[in-house]
């Protein structure tokens, strides 16, 4: 029997000006490159030869709010480019993050007074985008609706019973309150099961925390579009090399 190939993919990002050449030199190759069409966590698609990308744009669309992160990092305007094969070397300067699937699993998850104190941290009130925090009643219904009809959600689950949890996940990747050592390294992740995560492509992508490794379960979204796991954390290891090339 084949053994079960491992769930790894090499996130890159481009800047607007090398991204014409970048294709070009993609399909000179062998590779096929396509752009999502709703979200950024559809580029986890990408496998074999074939790659898939993120406009700017796709990060004010469908996930408007969740992508105030990116648009108020230092990789707002650049294409999020996810490959399941690393690129040509010409391109290891904007390979930012390799990202793989772990058999990690917390004993443990932080009750809610410690999922308080991660949201009141200093780190996450100042990081914070002023838009993350402007919730909709439309967007509420329409969350309620997609995430009860893939399972994720009970009953009971909403957007208001949840934000705690949503801010507090990304909270913890800026403060390294709950953290597991390994391989000498601190390395922050996820403090609440799928249901609680909210716009773990922040993690995924490497916009957050950016030179931490870093355990991120995925949110309900991105287990619906793309094809990452409920019940499974995700290691992302950040290159540590220079970034975002122009």
């Amino acid at each position: 029997m084949e053994a079960k190939q491992v769930y790894k993919k090499f996130i890159y990002w481009i800047a607007p000006a090398q991204f014409d050449s970048f294709i070009k030199d993609v399909r000179c190759v062998g590779f096929e490159i396509y752009p999502v069409k709703k979200t950024s966590c559809e580029t986890l698609k990408a496998k074999g030869k074939i790659i898939r990308f993120a406009s700017p744009a796709i990060f004010s669309g469908l996930c408007k709010r969740q992508g105030s992160w990116y648009r108020e990092s230092n990789k707002a305007g650049y294409y999020l480019v996810t490959s399941a094969e690393r690129l040509s070397k010409k391109y290891d300067g904007c390979l930012d993050a390799v990202l793989k699937e772990s058999n990690f699993l917390p004993e443990s998850l932080p009750d809610k007074s410690e999922i308080k104190r991660l949201v009141e941290s200093v780190e996450y009130q100042n990081q914070r985008p002023d838009d993350w925090e402007k919730k909709t009643l439309k967007e509420g219904l329409m969350v309620k609706i997609l995430f009860s009809f893939i399972g994720v959600w009970k009953l009971k689950d909403t957007n208001k019973s949840q934000w705690s949890n949503h801010r507090a996940n990304h909270a913890n990747f800026l403060t390294h309150q709950h953290t597991i050592k390994l391989d000498g390294e601190e390395v922050p992740y996820s403090v609440t099961n799928n249901a609680g995560v909210c716009s773990s492509c922040v993690e995924f992508f490497n916009v957050i925390d950016q030179k931490s490794r870093k355990l991120v379960r995925a949110c309900p979204g991105a287990v619906h579009f793309s094809n990452v796991e409920l019940d499974k954390y995700y290691d992302i290891k950040p290159t540590y090399g220079k970034k975002l090339l122009h």
